[in-house]
Order: structure tokens, then C-alpha cells, then sequence
């Protein structure tokens, strides 16, 4: 391959602002560094702050640049594979054919070819944690399970600066959790900002006939009235135990417990999770299946007033992990994300609510360019002479309505889809684009458990997709 690595990645607000205020190294040393470095002036972006809510579609794992989104036709055949390049509705546009339904929608979404971490294998759990959180360095005392130490991930960031005040949940994830080996990983959480801004974690299939949402059920024998009594004693209970304020756990499981009864006496939550209010011709378009249900559930949250809704593609880290039998995996996972996409850009487009809702399509990193290498120094990380390996150096993600220019194309990849070759876009300049458009200042600070600031984005805003 002719093209060099970019050069490592240098902060651009000049000191390591960030690494030093991260909960873990103000920790270490137990002190508060708020105001030791002021945070910079944002960059001037283009365009106004119009998103009133964010859907993440989220494809754990890491699906082939170069057979999606970033075709190479005139690359040797161990890079490209089996992709042929078809045009979108977009001039100039065009992407990998297994994708028909999405090409025409290709007047809507912006395509970022030069995502990176500039590293050769931060793996799945590592990549999940920063794309998710939308930070660069690796996290201090860094741990791939779900826990109170994690970064915060974006939409719990989006609960604590603009927080709903109906019933409404502020994030929720649907319709599972990303888990590896059984437990939950990284980037789901809102870590050591506290429980009270997790997002919601669903766990259940809205394809199912007699799919219902279990935090959604009250218990036997219990009413909304009756909930809302429970309530008041525990209120009461809690004005004799006012010590228990200061311990940490116990504040926890009080948030915690507000945020479950605005959920399960929200009849405005309940109403906005039932499918059975939606034409049949439409959950048809999405497909009648747990992803197609599912991204039509993300699209009645963000009408409802969720401002932050993730669509996990996939219920464990190693989903689009083609390490072998790439286009069999891929014959089977793209006809059901063609057609459920798709349709989730249309019917926001005919719904009237593109303009103000942000659409991303992410992955935690991209597939090696060359079929059936293996990464140096990662013997865990083969791959099959039909496979490929991770690829944390460039790969594609998709950005759409907000303002987001349609058509558009930010960055180059190099002649194999393998290396950055202009414009090199990190997760904290997703991270910046997305709260910015929120009206969220990406230099402002939050609070840890522990009340100590911290500036929780150092990207730039991507204002060439404005």
C-alpha cells in the first residue's frame, strides 16, 4: 500500500486539557482543577443549533468501508472484495450495491470518509467507548464492562445539559444493550456522572405481536394512583434519613427511583412506544423485523420529545465482525438495514421532522483493506482468506438531517480505503457536530458524582457538512 499513516493525532486546543481533567486523574489527584485551563472559544461553525433530537444507529463491530459506504472498483480485488459501486440520488455520489434502498436516499445524508482513531487496534470495547462518548485518548484506569468509572456516553451528556422535564425519558437505547461475553460494555452509561443521567436501557423486541415495554408494566395489584402513593411514603421515609443524602449510593438509587415513576406514570411514554398506532403499510416499509420495528420506534421517541435515541444494529460487540465468510455475513445482515434504513430517512423526510432531527450511522472502526491479513502483534484479530480483520485507521460513518447538507462528502480515504487521506475526522469532532447542533456548547463543563468540573469534548464542529 503506497499511503503513510496520518501523523499522530495532536490536541488542537494546545495542552493535553482534557487527559488532565478526566474524572480518573482528578481523582488521583484529589483535588478540583476547574479553571486551571480555561477551555478555548468554540470553533465558528456554520449553519444554527436546530436539532431538536439525535438517533444513533449504531452497527457494532465494524462493517467493510469499502464494501458499504466507500467503494474502490479500481482497487485489486483483495481490497474492493465483491462491492460494485452504484450512483445515489446524490450527483457524483455512489456507494456499495448491497445498499439499493439507502442509494435513494442519497440526497439526504452526508457521507464522512475519513473517520479515525489513528491506531492499528483499539479492538471493539475500546472503539465502543470512544466513539460512544465521543473522546480520543484512552480513559485513565480504562475498563471494558459497564461501571460507574466509564465516560459518560453522548446521550447521557445531552441528559445532563438538557434535561426533559415531562415524563419522557431525556435518552433511551433500543432495542438491547451491546453486551460482550453476557455483560454490558462501555459507552452505554453515563458513568461517573451518576445513575440519575443513564439513558434508558430497553431490552425487548418491537417486532414481537405482544411486545411491551417491562419498566412499562406495573407490578400485580398496583395502579398509576396506587404508584403515586408508594411514592409519597417513600418520601416520607426519606425525610427521617436525610444522612443518607451524603452518601453517593443512596443519592443514586434515589434518582433512580424519581426517574422510574416519571416513567411508569408517563402515559405520554407509554403511548409513544406503541407500534399498533402506526399504518401497517408503514411498519411493512421498515420490515417486520426486530431492526426495521426498531428503527420506526426511533422515530416515534424523537417525535414524542426523546431527545436521544440509539438503535443498537446488533446485541453484541462482534456483530459486523466479518473476520471470515464476509459476503455471506453481508447477504444476510444488509437487505434488512437497507430496507429499515431507508425508510427511517424517508419517513422523517415525509413526517417534516429531518430538518430538526440529527441521523448518524457509526460504527466503533472499519475493516482491513486487504482480505485475509492479519494485524501485526494482534494474533486474536486473524482473519480467513474471506475475511477481514478490525481497522481502526479509517473507515466511513453517515450523517444526516439538522441542516446537514445532503450529498455531501467529507474527507478522502486513500486509493484502498485503508488510510486517511484528507481531512482526518476523530470521535470527539462527531461528539462537537452532534452537540452543537443540539445548542450544547461543546467547551462547557459538567459534574462528576463528586461535584468536580470537567470539560467533556475537545473536538471541533464539522462544519463543512453545513
Amino acid at each position: 500500500m503506497s499511503a503513510d499513516p496520518i501523523r499522530p493525532h495532536l490536541h488542537r486546543s494546545g495542552m493535553l486539557r482534557r487527559e488532565v481533567l478526566q474524572v480518573g486523574m482528578l481523582g488521583a489527584l484529589g483535588t478540583s482543577m476547574a479553571g486551571a485551563f480555561p477551555p478555548p472559544a468554540a470553533a465558528a461553525a456554520k449553519g444554527t443549533a436546530r436539532a431538536k433530537s439525535v438517533i444513533l444507529v449504531w452497527m457494532p463491530g465494524g462493517p467493510p468501508q469499502m464494501q458499504f459506504w466507500d467503494p474502490k472498483p479500481d482497487s485489486p480485488v483483495e481490497c474492493r472484495g465483491t462491492a460494485k459501486p452504484i450512483k445515489t440520488t446524490a450527483p457524483g455520489l455512489e456507494i456499495g450495491h448491497r445498499l439499493p434502498l439507502i442509494a435513494r436516499q442519497g440526497h439526504h445524508f452526508a457521507l464522512i470518509r475519513s473517520l479515525t482513531l489513528n491506531a492499528e487496534d483499539d479492538n471493539h470495547i475500546l472503539g465502543d467507548q470512544k466513539l460512544l462518548a465521543a473522546i480520543d485518548p484512552t480513559p485513565p484506569n480504562f475498563k471494558p464492562f459497564a461501571s460507574r468509572e466509564e465516560y459518560p456516553s453522548i446521550g447521557s451528556l445531552i441528559t445532563y445539559k438538557k434535561p426533559n422535564t415531562s415524563g419522557l425519558p431525556t435518552a433511551i437505547h433500543v432495542p438491547y444493550r451491546v453486551r460482550f461475553t453476557g455483560q454490558g460494555v462501555v459507552g452505554e452509561s453515563a458513568g461517573w456522572l451518576g445513575s440519575k443521567y443513564d439513558p434508558w436501557l430497553m431490552d425487548g423486541d418491537p417486532n414481537s405481536p405482544n411486545f411491551q415495554v417491562p419498566d412499562l408494566l406495573p407490578l400485580p395489584g398496583f395502579t398509576v394512583d396506587r404508584l403515586a402513593n408508594r411514592r409519597k411514603l417513600l418520601e416520607q421515609v426519606d425525610g427521617y434519613r436525610r444522612d443518607l443524602e451524603h452518601d453517593l449510593g443512596a443519592r443514586q438509587l434515589t434518582d433512580s427511583q424519581q426517574r422510574a415513576f416519571g416513567v411508569a406514570t408517563s402515559a405520554q411514554t407509554r403511548l409513544a412506544f406503541d407500534l399498533k398506532q402506526e399504518p401497517d403499510a408503514l411498519r411493512d416499509r421498515y420490515g417486520r423485523h426486530i431492526w426495521g420495528q426498531s428503527l420506526l420506534l426511533s422515530r416515534r421517541l424523537a417525535q414524542a420529545g426523546v431527545k436521544f435515541v440509539q438503535v443498537n444494529l446488533g446485541d453484541h460487540v462482534n456483530y459486523w465482525d466479518y473476520h471470515s465468510l464476509e459476503d455471506k455475513s453481508m447477504d444476510a445482515h444488509c437487505p434488512p438495514f437497507d430496507k429499515a434504513f431507508s425508510a427511517l430517512l424517508e419517513d422523517l423526510h415525509q413526517q417534516g421532522m429531518l430538518e430538526e432531527t440529527l441521523v448518524l450511522c457509526l460504527s466503533e472502526m472499519g475493516r482491513n483493506p486487504i482480505l485475509g491479513r492479519t494485524v501485526f502483534g494482534a494474533a486474536a484479530n486473524a482473519a480467513t482468506s474471506d475475511g477481514r480483520n478490525h481497522w481502526q485507521w479509517c473507515w466511513t460513518g453517515l450523517i444526516a438531517g439538522a441542516g446537514v447538507r445532503g450529498g455531501t462528502v467529507i474527507g478522502e480515504s486513500d486509493e484502498w480505503a485503508g488510510y486517511v487521506k484528507s481531512d482526518p475526522i476523530f470521535p470527539s469532532d462527531i461528539g462537537a457536530t452532534v452537540f452543537h447542533s443540539m445548542g450544547i456548547d461543546p467547551r462547557s463543563e459538567v459534574h462528576d458524582l463528586q461535584g468536580r468540573p470537567v470539560y467533556f469534548n475537545d473536538g471541533e464542529v464539522i462544519s463543512k457538512l453545513f
